[in-house]
């Protein structure tokens, strides 16, 4: 193997400077490592998948009933699991400790809601805490305390590739500079810890591992696939890429990233983001129950204009039911859905919700607090009459008068005779004009890329690690094809980007 020229060196290179990359260097410094960041984005215009999300993370309240809860989930029978119990422990260990490690660093949580999103045993242990300033306030906690430490932020540079001895460990990176394009050579005597998100915005990507097709996301567009290649080149095993956090949302073709539907009211959450059984006289907490009931009327509807699903739906698992695919019309019904409401929304505010995504505080695009900008954008879809904005819509009217007359009759009687819907949400859609906006599959992330161990190391096919390569993030996240609930990446990012920090400032020093 020839000898490779050196330009920089330090202990461990993180590759991605998103909520992960940086608790990885932060924790790797800590630990007595020299340590880089390597970040493919220009540091001025940087914005990381971190910083769009809403900021609430999983702090779970019991350790041994999280554990039952993620097992739950994610193991199939005796044998075949989509996340080993020992994953799953490393898991539960480090999550219980993301409200004090935030907290140590000057963080401020707040309790958002109780409960997982799946009604398994050990749902009641997971407790869900907002960051105080949303994913962007974390991103800018997290990295003021790398500027305190001093640790270097090598930016507007793309790693191209993992470089490995001849014993096949990994001994650094190569990467170029996306705007002067010299190429650099990183070494790192202890380890690298990819970071680099999922492949939200790699089309062929999208296509060839999800499901259905296209699929949108409120991720960073700087999340196109870098770091499932480079370890995919590295000799890495593949997991989970099948798997999404995703449901509903808006995209438009002006706006690089996907938004979310505030399909209630624009103070609307959707009860299915939680578990809305009562455990232990808790339940929802009294101010996000309060948020949760809708004061306008809206429906789903597929392309033949009828409903298939209650629209209180779980956002991160309603893709799922998207999927359905007819054989016969070589299509999938439900790709586009439209969201059916009338002018009592509309009066409502803002269509979408702004805490996350391109109408978050990112501010990829900024919406009109009226959706008048939108409607001339020709976003929004109206009619006089229901039989008319179906012909807007290209649905057959006959079709669409029919879903929604049965759901005003459901309205009436209190009771969705097709679907369940909660009785606090049904308000019929009578006042006119009536609306609809397309929604895609989509959502936060992927979850696909290296298979990682307990210890946060990327495994090779045989199941055995690829010397000194640790992944922390969505990049090869452990969630399998359920969701825990809202604020599982985030918390991933924290738990799993402490674990590679560690193990990689432990490593032995090449």
């Amino acid at each position: 193997m020839r000898k490779i020229p050196w330009h920089q060196d330090a202990d461990v290179v993180i590759i991605g400077y998103g909520a992960a990359g940086a608790v990885a260097a932060i924790t790797a410094h800590d630990g007595g490592s020299q340590t880089i960041i390597v970040e493919k984005q220009d540091g001025k215009t940087a914005l990381t998948s971190s910083a769009m999300a809403a900021g609430v993370i999983i702090c779970p309240n019991d350790l041994q009933g999280s554990r039952r809860y993620m097992e739950a989930l994610y193991k199939v029978n005796d044998g075949l699991y989509w996340t080993e119990p020992d994953v799953i422990r490393a898991w539960a260990q480090y999550t219980s400790e993301n409200k004090t490690w935030l907290e140590s660093m000057g963080g401020v949580m707040e309790l958002n809601r109780r409960g997982g999103a799946h009604n398994v045993p050990g749902f009641e242990s997971i407790d869900i805490y907002r960051f105080r300033g949303m994913g962007f306030g974390l991103m800018r906690l997290l990295r003021s305390h790398v500027d305190k430490r001093n640790i270097p932020v090598v930016d507007n540079t793309a790693a191209t590739a993992l470089l490995l001895n001849t014993e096949g460990e990994i001994v650094g990176i190569a990467a170029q500079n996306r705007g002067s394009g010299d190429k650099v050579n990183i070494r790192a005597r202890r380890g690298v810890v990819l970071a680099t998100g999922g492949f939200e915005f790699n089309e062929q990507m999208k296509l060839q591992y999800l499901a259905v097709h296209p699929c949108y996301f409120t991720a960073s567009p700087a999340n196109t696939g870098d770091g499932v290649v480079m370890a995919q080149e590295a000799g890495a095993q593949l997991w989970h890429m099948s798997c999404c956090a995703a449901g509903l949302r808006m995209k438009f073709p002006e706006v690089p990233s996907a938004m979310m539907p505030a399909l209630g009211g624009k103070h609307w959450t959707s009860p299915g983001q939680s578990v809305l059984a009562n455990f232990g006289g808790a339940g929802l907490l009294a101010q996000y129950a309060e948020r949760a009931a809708a004061v306008a009327g809206y429906i789903v509807v597929d392309r033949d204009g009828k409903r298939y699903t209650n629209e209180n739906f779980k956002v991160s698992s309603v893709y799922y039911e998207l999927q359905m695919y007819d054989s016969r019309r070589l299509f999938f019904p439900r790709v586009p859905s439209y969201w059916v409401f009338d002018q009592r929304r509309m009066n409502d505010g803002y269509l979408v919700g702004r805490s996350s995504g391109a109408a978050g505080p990112g501010r990829l695009y900024d919406w009109s607090p009226d959706n008048s900008k939108e409607l001339d954008r020709g976003w929004i879809k109206s009619g006089n009459t229901i039989r008319e904005l179906a012909g807007k819509l290209g649905i057959e009217a006959d079709a669409l008068a029919a879903t929604v007359r049965d759901y005003n009759r459901y309205c009436k009687n209190g009771i969705d005779m097709e679907f369940a819907r909660e009785p606090a949400t049904l308000i019929p859609l009578r006042e006119p004009p009536y609306y609809a906006v397309q929604l895609w599959p989509g959502g936060a992330n992927t979850q696909g890329g290296p298979r990682r161990d307990s210890q946060a190391r990327v495994l090779r096919a045989d199941g055995s690690p690829i010397p000194r390569l640790y992944g922390a993030g969505e990049l090869g996240s452990i969630y399998g094809m359920l969701y825990p609930g809202s604020g599982g990446n985030l918390a991933e990012c924290i738990a799993f980007g402490r674990i590679a920090g560690e193990e990689a400032s432990h490593c032995r020093p090449s």
